[in-house]
């Protein structure tokens, strides 16, 4: 006949009880610091990539102005204000920058979005961007 290893069936001591609990404790902690994590950068993806879209369209509205108006220099451009997942009206600031002016020929167009996102402001100096840019010529 086989016996068993514990001969008293008094079961988990309360310290037993409180160890296993705190290691649950950290090993959800640590899986919610996780997820945080992630769905942040989710979110910062989305950003930039609305951004990408938003640069993108303005390049094609330069594309398709004449080039004499072009020619005349630096402009922000207000796109308007986008929902994105659960943000409503994020706003991005578009600058069209223009150079290389020198010839009647070819011009440089700059398109640079910028935008604010936790941490990460105009107010700290340092908010995201994207730039994109193109050599028009005229036609």
């Amino acid at each position: 006949m086989l016996q068993t290893a514990l001969k008293d069936k008094k079961g988990l001591t309360l310290i037993e009880v409180m160890i296993s609990l705190v290691v649950l404790l950290l090993v959800f902690l640590a899986l919610l610091q996780t997820a945080l994590v992630s769905i942040d950068s989710n979110m910062a993806n989305v950003l930039r990539d609305e951004a990408v879209n938003i640069a993108e369209e303005q390049m094609n509205v330069a594309r398709n102005t004449s080039f004499d108006i072009l020619a005349l220099g630096t402009t922000d451009v207000s796109p308007p204000a986008r929902s994105i997942r659960n943000i409503a009206a994020f706003t991005y600031t578009v600058t069209r920058t223009i150079s290389n002016v020198k010839t009647n020929s070819s011009i440089q167009v700059v398109i640079t979005v910028t935008w604010d996102w936790k941490d990460r402001t105009a107010a700290n100096g340092d908010p995201y961007t994207h730039t994109i840019s193109a050599i028009l010529r005229n036609q």
